[in-house]
């Protein structure tokens, strides 16, 4: 693991520590990667949906002008 520096503001350092407080996590660093990995996932997942919706979108058409 590599170490990164960020400028974060105070209310997200804030609330970092009231889910460090409540041992939602163990730590700033553990809840911050917990973060970091959920908006990757979420964003592939997301490209993903697009790509699924453009692809069937495409075949459609293509259905529809091969029929025609």
């Amino acid at each position: 693991m590599r170490m990164l520096s960020v400028f974060i503001p105070e209310s997200y350092i804030e609330s970092l520590d009231i889910l460090v407080a409540e041992e939602i996590f163990p730590n700033r660093s553990e809840a911050i990667r917990s973060a970091i990995r959920d908006l990757i996932r979420n964003e592939i997942l997301l490209k993903d949906a697009v790509t699924k919706r453009k692809n069937k979108k495409q075949f459609e058409k293509q259905s529809n002008q091969e029929q025609n």
